[in-house]
């Protein structure tokens, strides 16, 4: 299959509210990038494919929620694939600083349970 995304997206799991006009949506943040989220839903919920939200994203430790605009362009269930359409600078710059940090850590994650394979696999060999 071939990756049509432009940026990564790195999981983080973050309560995030949808709201448009005077619909607000509550969910849970799976996953994100510099152009898209992926949120899950309560189940049941009914969102028409096209529309366009409000986004925040309340990060742990944060004190200020990330604001940012968004349509909806898939749904799967109770999970909503959204594009960015619109923030500002400084939504920008924390969202690049969150991305930076969060794919180093996924980086070192990686590099550990790579190490930590390796290991097992010479202690397999060894006796």
């Amino acid at each position: 299959m071939i990756e049509k995304r432009k940026f990564p997206r790195v999981k983080l799991s973050s309560r995030t509210v949808l709201s448009q006009n005077n619909v607000i949506l509550h969910g849970r943040l799976e996953n994100i990038s510099k152009s898209g989220a992926l949120v899950r839903l309560v189940p049941g919920t009914h969102v028409p494919k096209g529309s366009e939200y409000d986004v925040t994203i309340y990060l742990d430790g944060e004190e200020f929620p990330l604001q940012i605009s968004a349509e909806l362009v898939n749904i799967n269930f109770n999970m909503l694939g959204l594009k960015f359409t619109a923030y500002d600078e400084v939504t920008e710059t924390r969202l690049d600083s969150l991305l930076e940090i969060l794919s180093s850590e996924i980086d070192i994650e990686k590099v550990e349970r790579e190490r930590h394979l390796r290991q097992l696999v010479e202690n397999f060999r060894g006796g």
